[in-house]
């Protein structure tokens, strides 16, 4: 899956802007396993009662879906680490949820590819 993002890096003490192209790859068995633990995260939420729990699940929820994003966003080719803080700088939650859309439907079709 071939990602594209507008980004700033500093050369010779200026900020310039350019486009980071990250290839992201298949999950491996840990990333299956995070990205069933963010399942089980969202259905406690769904099950929350009070107004305190649904907020300390929502908190969480957020916490760890951005922590999920910027693992999936590593697992690219050139092995570059991507952080939390880099996502939550690049992505609103809207476009998180739109990334995980796609990236369900990347490792879907790439799963059921015969090649």
């Amino acid at each position: 899956m071939v990602l594209t993002f507008d980004d700033k890096k500093t050369v010779d003490g200026k900020t310039v802007e350019y486009e980071r192209v990250l290839h992201v790859g298949m999950p491996k068995k840990r990333l299956f396993s995070a990205i069933m633990d963010m399942q089980e995260v969202m259905e406690q939420s769904r099950q929350s009662q009070t107004a305190k729990e649904k907020r300390e699940s929502n908190d969480r929820m957020i916490d760890e879906l951005y922590d999920l994003t910027a693992k999936i966003l590593s697992n690219n080719m050139t092995n570059e680490q991507i952080t939390s803080e880099w996502v939550d700088e690049q992505l609103s939650l809207g476009e998180i949820k739109s990334f995980f859309e796609q990236y369900v439907k990347f490792i879907s079709g790439e799963a059921s590819s015969p090649n």
